[in-house]
């Protein structure tokens, strides 16, 4: 896939060349999370036409976080291969980079150049592999995003990054968790539990307004619906 100048992706399917617009695409990513053992992943669904924002609050929803910390992108760029990075663009002081909500993940990812890093939490630096592995027609009966697929709860906000979420998987299993610890854990927080089919997705615009540029009429909860 290759997004052209018209808004158009190019797709090479059975020898053919095909033009189709963006909007009548889903994209298809495959959502890991680096150095979980045993894996934590997601399958999600997004429209073609998504921006990296969008992307980023499919990806918390899908994943379980609570969007509390800053994010960013990390991908090659398609043609140059010179490393881009969209996130949250400080309107306040000179940036180079890209604004997330302004750009479209299809002029970044292709068939070829099909993988990004998501960094989330630049304290607890929770690394994520973001690879498209598939572009599908798309079901105008169906909503998107939507999840697919998935396997394992995220951990919870703040817990410190990987190796202290090892000793607290370590010490649920042991039945040794602090009181303290266990009562801050999300109530029946359990490791090996996730449902695709219980996620669900936040309005992308909603959570911009209220986030970023903090309108009240975005109401107090931007993951309400």
């Amino acid at each position: 896939m290759m997004t052209t100048t018209d808004g158009r992706s190019k797709l090479q399917r059975g020898g053919r060349e095909l033009l189709i617009p963006t909007q009548a695409l889903v994209l298809r990513f495959r959502l890991e999370l680096q150095r979980s053992e045993p894996l934590i992943w997601r399958d999600i669904e997004v429209p073609g036409d998504a921006t990296f924002w969008d992307l980023h609050v499919a990806i918390q929803d899908a994943m379980g976080w609570l969007d509390y910390h800053l994010h960013r992108f990390t991908i090659p760029h398609p043609r140059t291969k010179q490393e881009r990075v969209f996130g949250i663009h400080n309107l306040s002081q000179d940036c180079d980079d890209p604004p997330s909500w302004a750009s479209q993940v299809a002029s970044m990812f292709t068939l070829r150049n099909d993988t990004a890093r998501y960094e989330y939490d630049f304290g607890d630096n929770w690394q994520h592999t973001v690879r498209l592995v598939d572009v599908l027609r798309r079901d105008f009966t169906a909503r998107y995003p939507r999840c697919v697929g998935g396997e394992r709860a995220c951990p919870p906000e703040d817990c410190a990054e990987m190796y202290r979420f090892a000793e607290i998987l370590r010490d649920l299993a042991d039945d040794t968790l602090d009181d303290d610890l266990r009562a801050w854990l999300p109530q029946g927080y359990d490791p090996a539990r996730f449902d695709p089919a219980a996620v669900r997705f936040s309005d992308p615009a909603r959570r911009l307004a209220y986030s970023w540029y903090g309108n009240a009429d975005a109401g107090d909860d931007p993951f309400g619906g």
